[in-house]
């Protein structure tokens, strides 16, 4: 669901105004750092005061966990900040939430999104232009790696800042359930293969009807990465040779995972509710309470979360572990080893009609700090955690929310987590080499249903292998998502 281009029209023109009144002064434009976004060419008007005022917010991931805490966390981030803060996240639906709001003319002064929206809305106008903002604060120039503002430049210009760092998928196993079936985990030959004789194993140690080795959220094409590696193929839309863009999982050289897949099906070792998973479905399964599922490919933070979830609840950490994998090694002479993906960034954008342009530049200013980053991760003191000097003390509510207010590991490149992080998570850190971002584009969502729905009819055996890529190679181009 896209803007409408009158609603586009109107924003852009919002947009010149905003860049040319805000971005003020202050402690953060000190100058601008070599390692800044390209200049956009735009002039920004320095202010003669601190930012102040009301800043608007739209939040999904990030804040409270209720709106008690919503509260608090709004209070906290008032008093960090000095402006006044007003936090709105919506219960469900958010991606809807948002563009029936920015249809409606709502003004808000930042917006959390995703890379996909991120490109869309830009691509509409909605977005302002804040890359004179970012050179000009030391804090956005300096506290967060190059790379990542990298990431979401277009043609040399930034339209939005960060809530947190994104890591990467990995494949996540219950320790537990692989020691009932005699496996160690760190002895699993890499290989599609090996993993078919895991899920076999633990399929004989658990014949449980509602328990499935491997669950995945294959109606959206997600989480089969670590498995595609196999045959050495990156995930979404790359450029070929030629120039032309094309979907490597909708290439023959895919077909041997695709078949794969559908051996796993066919012997009872895939869940087959995969083909119609949500995300919050596939994580339900693997958590302590439920068990009916022992291998799935999330995001790193999730190991943490689940193993953090079971302790919260009262299990002992000997009873239920989550660990990590980096999947099926790539084949011989490939650039790397292993092939994971990189989150998309995760981004609080400027909106085009926003009022408080300084006030949302110095929130964005803070979520990268030390301080900003505890914030997001453990949480809010007295309430999450208490510090005494430098020592600081979760509280059984900030156990329950395993150190995550949006942003489990912070933007900010030196940021230290003053709980450490949640067990398992360190070990998935050192998979983060392995992986990269995948192509940005404005049809993220098309990709994935369209993908997902023909390898859905290939590993139900609705369709061959041969003719199931062919048509899916064929429904992408017809969509304007690839170009062959």
């Amino acid at each position: 669901m896209k803007l409408n281009r009158v609603l586009s029209g109107v924003l852009a023109g919002t947009m010149l105004f905003g860049v040319l009144t805000g971005c003020g002064g202050g402690s953060s434009s000190s100058g601008a750092a070599s390692n800044a976004p390209a200049n956009s060419g735009a002039s920004s008007a320095p202010a003669s005061s601190e930012p102040s005022g009301t800043v608007r917010m739209l939040a999904n991931v990030t804040g409270g966990k209720d709106e008690d805490e919503m509260k608090l966390f709004e209070q906290a981030l008032s008093e960090a900040t000095g402006l006044d803060i007003e936090i709105e996240k919506p219960a469900s639906d958010y991606d809807n939430v948002l563009m029936q709001k920015l249809q409606g003319g709502e003004e808000y002064d930042l917006i959390y999104i995703g890379a996909s929206q991120y490109m869309n809305l830009v691509d509409q106008g909605a977005l302002m232009d804040i890359t004179d903002c970012v050179k000009a604060s030391d804090i956005l120039s300096n506290n967060i790696d190059q790379q990542e503002w990298d990431d979401i430049t277009i043609d040399g210009k930034v339209y939005a800042g960060f809530n947190k760092k994104e890591l990467h998928r990995v494949v996540q196993l219950n320790k537990n359930d692989l020691e009932a079936a005699g496996i160690d985990y760190k002895s699993i030959e890499p290989t599609l293969d090996g993993y078919y004789k895991v899920f076999k194993a633990l399929r004989d140690a658990n014949p449980s009807t509602d328990y499935y080795p491997l669950n995945a959220v294959i109606s959206e094409a997600y989480d089969l990465q670590p498995w595609f590696a196999s045959v050495g193929l990156q995930n979404g839309v790359v450029v070929d040779t030629d120039g032309k863009t094309y979907a490597p999982y909708s290439t023959d050289e895919a077909a041997p995972v695709w078949t794969w897949l559908k051996k796993l099906y066919d012997e009872k070792l895939l869940d087959p509710a995969s083909f119609v998973d949500k995300t919050k479905d596939m994580r339900a399964k693997m958590e302590a309470s439920s068990k009916q599922t022992s291998v799935v490919v999330d995001w790193a933070m999730w190991t943490g979360l689940h193993n953090a979830h079971a302790t919260a609840d009262g299990v002992a950490d000997a009873d239920y572990e989550i660990v990590n994998l980096p999947g099926c090694k790539t084949p011989a002479g490939s650039e790397r080893d292993y092939m994971l993906v990189k989150g998309g960034a995760s981004l609080f954008a400027v909106p085009a009609n926003a009022k408080n342009v300084d006030g949302a530049i110095k929130v964005l200013e803070y979520f990268a700090t030390q301080e900003g980053g505890e914030l997001l991760s453990i949480g809010i003191e007295g309430h999450d955690y208490t510090k005494s000097g430098s020592t600081y003390t979760q509280t059984s509510v900030g156990a329950d929310h395993a150190n995550d207010h949006g942003a489990p590991v912070p933007v900010y490149k030196d940021f230290v987590a003053p709980l450490g992080y949640n067990r398992g998570v360190e070990e998935a850190l050192t998979y983060l080499q392995y992986a990269r971002i995948d192509k940005i584009i404005p049809d993220e969502s098309t990709y994935k249903t369209t993908v997902g729905k023909w390898g859905i009819e290939m590993i139900k055996g609705n369709v061959s292998i041969e003719d199931g890529l062919a048509s899916m190679r064929n429904e992408l181009v017809s969509l304007g998502i690839t170009e062959k």
